[in-house]
């Protein structure tokens, strides 16, 4: 079996977005040579998500505008009472949250050297703290 790894660095630059990059994981297979097997594609950030869906421009409108009223910003959350050891305040336990809700990670198969996607689907790596640079790891595993 081979392993392939490559990690992508996206800028983000809005404080809740949707970027597609299932172009990027698709590159990565292509790079790979693998032609048969899995590509788990795994963020490295908590206030960030991984998830398979339709890129359609308003369900990438209504995803994040849906989780913002699921878990809102403005509440007393236990996580602000956190400190970073310079000082700041953390204030961030929505993005947390709404990351658990989503998932960290997506696995699609991969067969003849074709990411396994529906006619629709698409990677989305989900921004819910930003703008930051994030980097998400693709690992490629077959032969």
């Amino acid at each position: 079996m081979k392993v392939y790894f490559k990690e992508l660095t996206i800028v983000t630059r809005r404080s809740c977005e949707l970027i597609n990059i299932t172009d990027e994981v698709k590159k990565a297979v292509s790079e790979s040579g693998i032609k048969n097997g899995i590509v788990l594609v795994f963020s490295k950030h908590t206030t960030t998500g991984v998830f398979i869906n339709e890129a359609e421009k308003g369900l990438e409108r209504d995803i994040p505008f849906y989780l913002k009223k699921l878990v809102v910003e403005e509440d007393n959350f236990f996580h602000h009472h956190f400190f970073y050891k310079d000082g700041r305040m953390a204030v961030n336990a929505w993005a947390h949250i709404r990351s658990v809700l989503v998932g960290l990670h997506a696995i699609v198969p991969l067969k003849d050297g074709n990411v396994l996607l529906g006619g629709r689907e698409n990677i989305y790596l989900a921004e819910f703290d930003g703008p930051k640079e994030r980097h998400v790891v693709v690992q490629i595993m077959g032969e």
